[in-house]
């Protein structure tokens, strides 16, 4: 098993072998990857109580996707 410190040596090792113009593109890839490991954690949201005063019928239903489909069959040549 590889330790901490052992990586970053080999990192080091990597990078002074790298020519001038490449290092910057590194220096922006271990930004990216800060950034991302600081982005916060999707958290859902509860939507609870949203459709509380819609009422839908099963006709309801099916009338809506008879109109669905009607919709998606006209955008068929």
């Amino acid at each position: 098993m590889t330790t901490q410190k052992e990586v970053k040596q080999r990192i080091l090792h990597l990078l002074d072998s790298l020519p001038p113009e490449q290092l910057e593109e590194v220096a922006d890839f271990v930004e990216f990857l800060q950034r991302r490991r600081r982005r916060p954690k999707y958290e859902p949201v509860a939507l609870g109580g949203l459709w509380n005063e819609v009422s839908l019928t099963e006709e309801d239903i099916d009338e809506i996707r008879r109109e669905m489909w009607q919709s998606l069959e006209s955008c068929v040549p």
